[in-house]
């Protein structure tokens, strides 16, 4: 009887152990860890047309962005212009990158070319005279990064901040990226009014 009560009870431990494992087993697939940011974030694999449309002119934003950095590189009068022109497109380009990742993994396609309200904004500014080139290219990259960081504001507002998934932890970041550099040209116009 002694015998048959440990095997039972080890029996019962075994099963126990393995449900705990398959548990942990389980949770592991849920989740990934976002080693850029160094969390884990919820796996997830859909989104909303909403959001997809925003993929879209998210990236229409950043290749905007990168359009007036280089014209700023190659037509600006000032260091200061030329050089946050430069800063414009390595960040905006990084920032095409990570969007590439992201429609891969929604399986989102991204458009070919700017909305015509930025690739009209470019056009403008690539018609300014060498006279006029810095101050118009502080007021456009104010005007930009305003719409901007508009857009991302309205698509992040209904989001919690405790909803991690990539496409998340991306716009939230993103915004704030956008409203940094807002900031930085807000500052850089002032000091060309001056």
């Amino acid at each position: 009887m002694k015998n048959l009560w440990m095997a039972a009870t080890l029996t019962l431990g075994t099963l126990a152990f393995a449900s705990c494992s398959s548990d942990k087993q389980e949770t592991n697939t849920t989740a990934e860890v976002d080693t850029e940011m160094n969390t884990t974030t919820p796996v997830d694999s859909t989104l909303s047309e909403d959001k997809r449309e925003f993929l879209g002119k998210a990236h229409s934003i950043s290749t905007q962005q990168v359009e007036l950095g280089k014209l700023a590189v190659e037509k600006g009068t000032t260091q200061q212009v030329r050089d946050y022109g430069q800063q414009m497109v390595d960040i905006y380009s990084k920032k095409l990158d990570e969007l590439q990742d992201i429609s891969k993994r929604y399986s989102a396609t991204l458009p070919q070319q700017m909305e015509e309200d930025h690739a009209g904004r470019v056009q403008e500014l690539r018609d300014k005279n060498t006279e006029e080139f810095d101050g118009a290219y502080w007021e456009t990259e104010v005007e930009a990064h305003k719409e901007a960081l508009e857009a991302f504001e309205d698509n992040v507002k209904d989001i919690e901040e405790t909803d991690n998934t990539t496409f998340n932890l991306w716009a939230r970041n993103m915004g704030k990226e956008i409203r940094a550099q807002m900031e930085n040209a807000m500052r850089f116009r002032q000091d060309h009014k001056n």
